[in-house]
């Protein structure tokens, strides 16, 4: 299936999705760095970023970065 589809056509429709998706996880991991020591479960939120790929930034930006760290160390 793979071999039937003509890459030349679809590659202009795909690149901007990818960008797109590259660039969300870009900000998404820059917030995540600065903000680490702040929010709850900062690992976690890293594999959901990572792992989710378009999903898991966007939770992160919404959800994440809110959760913040209530103990006073």
């Amino acid at each position: 299936v793979l071999l039937e589809i003509d890459w030349r056509q679809i590659f202009p429709l795909i690149l901007p999705i990818l960008l797109f998706n590259f660039l969300l996880i870009g900000i998404a991991l820059l917030d995540w760095f600065k903000r680490k020591k702040h929010i709850a479960a900062p690992y976690v939120w890293l594999v959901v970023i990572v792992c989710m790929q378009t999903v898991g930034p966007i939770a992160y930006l919404i959800v994440g970065r809110r959760m913040i760290r209530h103990d006073h160390n």
